[in-house]
């Protein structure tokens, strides 16, 4: 009876060392937004008339390279980056330095817009809503979202209960090899 116990917890055969290869295959290089010669143009490309992320977008710190989202599931997409509507960075938290300081108030940035679901990520995180934040423009606390692996953000934003997530184009790496 025993060892009808102990085989029963014991893990399939080959399960160990399947997730010791998985664990030690390389991690995807990030390359961030500026090192592409056109920048946007050269990580987008254009679907039934509407431009896709061309590249996996990955965590942006080299040591992790986590895949935060598949090529061909964001749609590119010009807003105001924050100000008065959107401040998606905490005042008392300091910008990590792998981070790309957003544009001011008035001015615009790209970002990837990802629907309907958070199902569509491959691996991302999102905090409570942010009480220090500002609300949306709709009115709704905002959530930010950070690499789900090593928890580096704020690299995007969704609002509490929205079906819109929002990525900076500047805040993620890009799989282009």
């Amino acid at each position: 009876m025993a060892s009808d116990n102990l085989s029963q917890s014991l893990p399939p055969v080959g399960l160990w060392e399947a997730l010791q290869a998985s664990s030690s295959k390389p991690r995807p290089k990030p390359h961030p937004l500026f090192s592409f010669e056109h920048g946007i143009i050269d990580v987008s490309e254009s679907t039934d008339g509407e431009k896709i992320n061309k590249y996996d977008l990955l965590c942006p710190r080299a040591e992790c390279g986590s895949v935060i989202l598949k090529r061909g599931v964001a749609a590119l997409k010009e807003r105001e980056s924050h100000g008065r509507f959107l401040q998606i960075e905490p005042s008392d938290i300091p910008i990590h330095p792998l981070l790309p300081q957003l544009p001011n108030a008035s001015e615009f940035t790209q970002w990837w817009l990802i629907t309907p679901n958070p199902m569509q990520f491959e691996n991302v995180g999102f905090s409570r809503p942010v009480e220090s934040l500002s609300l949306s423009p709709s009115g709704r606390k905002l959530k930010l979202l950070i690499c789900a692996e090593c928890d580096l953000g704020p690299l995007g934003w969704s609002e509490e209960g929205g079906t819109e997530y929002w990525l900076a184009c500047s805040r993620v790496g890009y799989r282009s090899d």
